[in-house]
């Protein structure tokens, strides 16, 4: 009898041990954890400023544990939909950039109802970078209305699909860093930069000192919102946008506590004559951002899930990497359009007299028709005009009134052999002569 219990034990042990085994094996990820991962955990060091601003990041830390293979669902794959702010050769804030396009975004957004949706920032204008060169006008533009709007907006209507959100930072240099720090979930590549508000200076330089200091404070105010909606201390933001600012850090365990002078066990910015800024490196090590993950797609996505703790995860096929393409493309198309559409508007109220006037007259008001069309189509080709010819949508629609009124003019006079009346055409202050 007691031999038959023995051999009882011994089998069961064995097919204990051989399930075992075979549910060991199945929980290898399919996704490789990625070699960029410092803690083999996906933890940070304990030294993090945003543990006690998000006191859930502890637990999306730890990788769930993996149920036995038969429980597995579809359900249990995360879908990831990524929204790219810029791209390499384009970024310009306010322009490719612009809430235009977000809103079709967010829109998508909430017909596929991801699980996670990964912005990716990219966006640099002041700096040596490929596409600005040494040309100003290459640098982006800040409405703080329209764009405070659009992270708000875009925020929410996420949010009320019940996907989260991660901003990855691969570079934001000016203004756009005011975007990077908007999402309190944020990581960043290895090379990126995340510093360059000194540019708020060009939207407070007045003569007069006390005005200047009115305006200054406003304005960093309006700047810090930025921040203070992704959970980040004000004096962070001071520091990126005040000179005379400093900035300095002392820890407490996972606790921080941000100073505005250089007496903290970590110095940031000791000078009253530079700005604050951050590297992927030092924005990690002080909590401002939650990991550094891989540059390029699809490493960053594999190297941000497995730091968030799931190995398992489908990127949507289409998401907003083609809506974002397609509106840069689009808007970039138009304003070299309506560059050559300027050379056609002058030449042709140069030939509109005589006998040919009202000819050239109504090919110059189809011009700036078919440039009108494209400024409301494409918000950023409006800013842009404006910037680089003194071309406002206003004065456009105004000398478009005044070419209509001509030509109305010359379809009710007789007939006459006079030379028309060239020398009287509506052209605007620069109009088409810049660039």
């Amino acid at each position: 009898m007691n031999h038959c219990k023995l051999s009882w034990s011994l089998a069961l042990a064995t097919a204990v041990a051989l399930t075992g085994n075979a549910l060991g094996q199945s929980k290898s990820p399919p996704t490789t954890p990625p070699t960029t991962t410092k803690p083999a955990t996906g933890q940070k060091s304990p030294a993090t400023g945003k543990a006690s601003a998000k006191p859930a990041a502890a637990a999306k830390t730890t990788a769930p544990a993996a149920p036995p293979p038969a429980a597995v669902s579809a359900e249990q794959v995360k879908t990831v939909y990524v929204v790219p702010m810029g791209f390499r050769g384009t970024g310009q804030f306010g322009l490719d950039i612009h809430p235009s396009v977000y809103e079709k975004v967010a829109a998508d957004v909430a017909a596929k109802k991801p699980d996670l949706v990964v912005f990716v920032l990219n966006s640099a204008d002041v700096d040596t970078v490929a596409y600005m060169g040494d040309d100003p006008r290459e640098q982006g533009v800040f409405d703080d209305d329209s764009i405070r709007k659009m992270t708000r907006d875009l925020k929410a209507s996420i949010n009320a699909t019940g996907a989260e959100q991660v901003m990855v930072v691969r570079d934001a240099v000016g203004y756009s860093a005011l975007l990077g720090l908007s999402w309190p979930d944020m990581y960043m590549t290895e090379n990126a930069r995340l510093m360059g508000l000194s540019r708020i200076q060009e939207r407070t330089q007045v003569e007069d000192p006390e005005v200047f200091a009115k305006f200054r404070e406003a304005f960093v105010g309006i700047c810090n919102g930025f921040l203070v909606s992704g959970g980040y201390n004000p004096s962070i933001g001071l520091a990126m946008m005040r000179p005379e600012k400093m900035l300095s850090a002392s820890f407490k365990g996972r606790e921080i506590t941000w100073r505005e002078d250089d007496k903290g066990t970590w110095i940031v910015d000791n000078s009253d004559k530079k700005f604050a800024g951050f590297s992927a490196q030092s924005a990690e090590e002080l909590g401002l951002s939650d990991g550094t993950v891989a540059d390029e797609l699809p490493a960053m996505l594999e190297d941000l899930m497995y730091q968030r703790g799931f190995r398992e995860f489908q990127r949507m096929p289409e998401d907003g990497e083609l809506l974002v393409q397609e509106y840069v493309d689009g808007w970039r198309k138009a304003y070299e359009s309506c560059k050559k559409s300027f050379e056609t508007y002058r030449e042709a109220i140069g030939n509109a007299s005589g006998k040919d006037e009202l000819k050239y007259l109504n090919q110059a008001k189809s011009t700036i028709d078919k440039v009108l069309a494209l400024m409301k189509k494409y918000p950023a080709v409006a800013i842009r005009l404006n910037r680089e010819f003194g071309a406002s949508r206003v004065q456009l629609e105004t000398e478009a009134l005044q070419i209509q009124e001509r030509i109305r003019g010359l379809r009710k006079a007789p007939p006459s052999g006079g030379s028309g009346s060239k020398g009287s055409s509506p052209t605007g202050p620069g109009l088409g002569s810049g660039g």
